[in-house]
């Protein structure tokens, strides 16, 4: 004798036919949701490191080699956000003062920042001070150099 099927039986299993279906597309949803979760987390991750480092770059940077005060920018060039900071900048400066008046700014500050027995960091710096061909005052040349 053949059983009959029970109409309540056909539609359990088409329940779980149904369910079975979907759970894979449920799981490649929660994978790509984790991915993409964890892409954005590495991003964010990498950001907050770069920011650090472009900030103390630039406290670095600042402390051995200040800008001269009332200087003129005229040539800045630079490989990574902003000059002074991450990456490699050269930075040119004219300034009416005389060359000796110039580099006794920055010895001074050389020495200030050493009594201070501040660490360099991150940064290398540089600087070199040179005549104004066509007028008087400084030509003033400063390099940094961070995370590079």
């Amino acid at each position: 004798m053949i059983a009959e099927e029970n109409p309540a039986d056909r539609d359990c299993m088409r329940e779980r036919e149904y369910e079975s279906m979907r759970e894979p597309n449920q799981k490649s949803a929660s994978i790509l949701r984790v991915a993409f979760i964890l892409i954005l987390v590495s991003f964010i991750g990498i950001g907050a490191i770069l920011l650090a480092a472009d900030l103390r770059c630039r406290v670095d940077i600042d402390a051995y080699a200040p800008l001269y005060p009332n200087a003129e920018a005229v040539n800045v060039s630079y490989d990574m956000f902003r000059p002074r900071a991450l990456g490699r900048t050269l930075f040119e400066m004219e300034s009416p003062d005389d060359i000796e008046t110039v580099k006794q700014f920055y010895r001074d500050n050389i020495l200030a920042v050493l009594d201070a027995e501040r660490s360099r960091g991150l940064a290398s710096t540089d600087w070199r001070v040179q005549p104004l061909e066509d007028k008087s005052g400084s030509r003033i040349i400063l390099i940094s150099a961070c995370g590079t």
